[in-house]
């Protein structure tokens, strides 16, 4: 038990660093993930307004959503069902 309260203070200011580093590494990836997927949306959903109706609009962007939900696996990124209605 002694040899582990022994630690060189360098040796664990360095290790603690890294884990510091890694952490603040995972969230920053994890931060710029979240951004990508949000910027790719709203591309897509740009893109499918661009050419439709004011009228049909909202039908449009309720179409994309009900897609990309549907095509979102896992229990972590799951979300609430799209609510249909129809279109006059």
């Amino acid at each position: 038990m002694t040899q582990f309260a022994a630690i060189d203070p360098a040796l664990a200011a360095v290790l603690m660093a890294v884990a510091v580093a890694a952490g603040l590494l995972r969230a920053w990836i994890t931060h710029r993930t979240a951004v990508r997927m949000e910027e790719e949306h709203t591309r897509r959903i740009c893109v499918a307004v661009e050419g439709s109706t004011p009228i049909h609009r909202a039908a449009v962007v309720r179409a994309c959503a009900e897609l990309e939900a549907a095509s979102w696996t896992g229990p972590h990124l799951t979300r609430r069902p799209v609510q249909r209605r129809r279109v006059r």
